[in-house]
């Protein structure tokens, strides 16, 4: 099913849902004023978990419709990170990597403790010149993110 049939779907399922509320709650204070809450055809303590059911099904079905789409977004993300990985040098993955499990951001210390202090200047330097990170000065060290376009890619 397409994407644009699943949110009309989704809508009117939501839509629908929301008027049986309301017309339940007007039904449900019709029976208070006149007197026969007790006694009417739906008895008003069955009411609320009756729609309090209703909205965990609408809910769940709305999820199972949109769930699809989050996945293939989130697939394609995976294969764009991918491929720009693919490019870049040995070393370089895996300074992005450390760069991607620390939230795109990480000192320039703490990676030349990992990989060395000239191979770590050296690569971050490359990166720079690339347009793929960005260094800012961070106390006695350097703060390094990625640029803009590639925060993108990899957050």
């Amino acid at each position: 099913m397409k994407f644009e049939k699943k949110i009309i779907l989704s809508v009117i399922l939501i839509t629908g849902f929301v008027f049986i509320v309301s017309f339940s709650t007007l039904y449900a204070q019709t029976q208070i004023i006149e007197g026969t809450a007790c006694s009417c055809t739906l008895p008003i303590p069955i009411l609320i978990p009756t729609l309090s059911s209703l909205g965990i099904f609408v809910g769940s079905i709305v999820y199972y419709l949109m769930f699809s789409r989050m996945i293939e977004s989130e697939e394609k993300c995976i294969k764009d990170m991918n491929v720009v990985l693919e490019m870049l040098q040995h070393d370089e993955k895996e300074i992005i990597k450390k760069l991607i499990e620390n939230k795109g951001k990480i000192t320039q210390s703490k990676l030349s403790s990992l990989f060395g202090k000239v191979k770590t200047f050296r690569i971050l330097e490359n990166l720079r010149k690339r347009g793929i990170i960005t260094k800012e000065s961070y106390g006695k060290t350097n703060r390094i993110e990625f640029t803009e376009k590639f925060k993108e890619i990899f957050s």
